[in-house]
């Protein structure tokens, strides 16, 4: 049994060097934190920014080893000055393209189209998974608007998926800017902290191989038995809650239309499908069942359906978009319409695109941007 001198002494001890490791931590952060650098305009910024990762290919094949970054503004694929952006991307994470190296991004393949034509053209992916219209909106106040003397020509949003039907924000993927001090203080500190970038590092070290992305291809039209007739009756498309949803949609594109113009650039919006049907010769057809996976967003609100159904749906929501953007006097892309792919080899999921997939939109966008009279 230790005496009360000698708890003492240990005591003290141990206080001593909890004093001794803590100066020694907050000398480390003010040598190497950046806690007197003037701190960024988006600090509050709940997204990715200031990311540089490298990971074996989670889909297989080449290249092995995938980059992604993105830059000090959360853009990714910028390589130019902020105030000299042609195109402004915009979307979730089929404009994100999280898993695509940064050369393999339907953005990166549009510059290195135009640059084979000696035209050297600045774009910058603010693609966010899982971001709706709502979201999109919310850039413009709390993440472009403070970004000092960015200009673009061109803001396109790639958009549909993510605004299947649904009637309001999704805050877990919506919300730009951080609500609540505690929340603002955590951001400031992993800002400011050279401790927290250290964890960041070694938690990328240290992780494990990426298992492959590759997901089971169930809601993929790509074999028979196809589905040629839909199930779902046309009256379902008018029911007041679907009604309500598609005049939100509706209105979400006109104000992302009016932002683009405030912000000086001309707005494009650009249609989007997934695999759950495809076209065989000049006929819709679809997958018979609709199994558990992304796509339950359709099943949850409309029962059991097949592929054909999907594509009413989403036909419908791209009309919708279609619709405002030629009311706002935007340019307007129908890629849903005008695209046909290769499910098995364009697509590694329900609806994100491989490198193959991202070169063919790139070519239907080069196609469309180079006939543009200005661009």
């Amino acid at each position: 049994m230790g005496t009360p001198k000698g708890d003492t002494v240990i005591l003290r001890i141990i206080a001593i060097n909890l004093i001794v490791f803590a100066v020694l931590i907050i000398a480390l952060e003010l040598i190497f934190g950046t806690w007197f650098s003037k701190t960024h305009a988006l600090h509050q910024f709940t997204k990715p920014r200031n990311i540089a990762l490298e990971r074996p290919n989670p889909l297989g094949g080449e290249p092995a080893v995938v980059r992604y970054t993105r830059d000090d503004n959360g853009f990714r694929g910028l390589s130019g000055d902020v105030s000299q952006i042609d195109i402004l991307t915009v979307g979730g994470s089929t404009t994100d393209q999280r898993y695509l190296d940064d050369r393999a991004t339907f953005q990166a393949q549009l510059v290195a189209m135009f640059a084979n034509q000696d035209r050297e053209i600045k774009i910058a992916n603010a693609g966010i998974d899982g971001q709706s219209t709502f979201g999109h909106i919310a850039n413009f106040d709390s993440w472009f608007s403070r970004i000092v003397g960015l200009r673009a020509r061109y803001v396109l949003f790639y958009v549909g998926i993510n605004d299947a039907l649904i009637l309001s924000e999704k805050p877990e993927f919506d919300a730009i800017e951080s609500t609540g001090k505690l929340r603002r203080i955590q951001l400031f500190v992993r800002e400011k902290s050279a401790f927290y970038q250290m964890y960041l590092i070694l938690k990328q070290v240290l992780r494990p191989q990426q298992t492959n992305h590759q997901l089971s291809q169930d809601n993929f039209a790509i074999e028979p038995p196809f589905a040629t007739e839909g199930t779902l009756d046309p009256s379902a498309m008018q029911s007041p809650e679907i009604i309500r949803a598609l005049d939100i949609l509706g209105d979400n594109i006109t104000t992302l239309a009016k932002l683009s113009r405030d912000m000086g650039a001309q707005p494009i919006f650009v249609t989007q499908r997934s695999t759950a049907w495809a076209r065989i010769d000049g006929k819709v057809v679809g997958i018979p069942d609709v199994a558990p996976g992304f796509l339950n967003r359709y099943t949850a609100r409309f029962g059991d359906i097949n592929g054909v159904d999907i594509y009413m749906i989403e036909r419908r929501i791209a009309d919708q978009i279609l619709g405002a953007c030629n009311a706002a006097e935007a340019l307007c892309f129908d890629l849903m319409g005008d695209l046909d792919f290769d499910l098995a080899q364009d697509f590694y999921d329900e609806v994100h695109n491989t490198a193959r997939g991202a070169g063919l939109v790139a070519a239907y966008l080069y196609d469309k941007l180079s006939a543009l009279d200005g661009f």
